[in-house]
């Protein structure tokens, strides 16, 4: 079987028209996913930074041993809860169950919002160090 020049052209112009709608296709996807990816990282960088000044100040070694620990969580909470919300939209629902089993154990005690495990009981400020790391770890990728 003989092609002529005209049905060669057209094979190779559909053949062309197809690597480049799988081309497309391809670098699409890998966008999709590095904006994914990219989102994750900025919103885990979002929560590092909101709990770095409690970390800093409530530091078993270096911390200031005379602060107001429950005013000191108080108020940043709501910058806490903002940067979880946040992270979490990334997560998958596995993931997302996990943070929010760490979050809940980070400031809920006896179902309301308190703080008093930070500076009551034996080394409050490890398992403040502790409860933060829990949640943090959900900034790795």
């Amino acid at each position: 079987m003989q092609l002529t020049a005209s049905e060669l052209a057209l094979i190779a112009g559909g053949f062309t028209v197809l690597g480049a709608l799988i081309g497309s296709m391809v670098t699409y996807s890998f966008a999709l996913r590095l904006a994914s990816v990219n989102a994750r990282r900025e919103a885990g960088r979002r929560l590092r930074e909101a709990f770095s000044p409690e970390l800093a100040a409530l530091n078993p070694i270096t911390g200031s041993k005379s602060l107001d620990v429950e005013n000191l969580l108080q108020s940043a909470w709501p910058r806490h809860h903002v940067a979880v919300s946040e992270l979490s939209f990334q997560l998958c629902k596995a993931e997302r169950a996990s943070l929010e089993r760490a979050w809940h154990e980070y400031y809920v005690v006896g179902g309301s919002i308190r703080f008093f495990d930070y500076y009551m009981g034996e080394n409050p400020r490890k398992k403040f160090q502790e409860r933060v790391h829990a949640i943090l770890k959900h900034t790795q990728i």
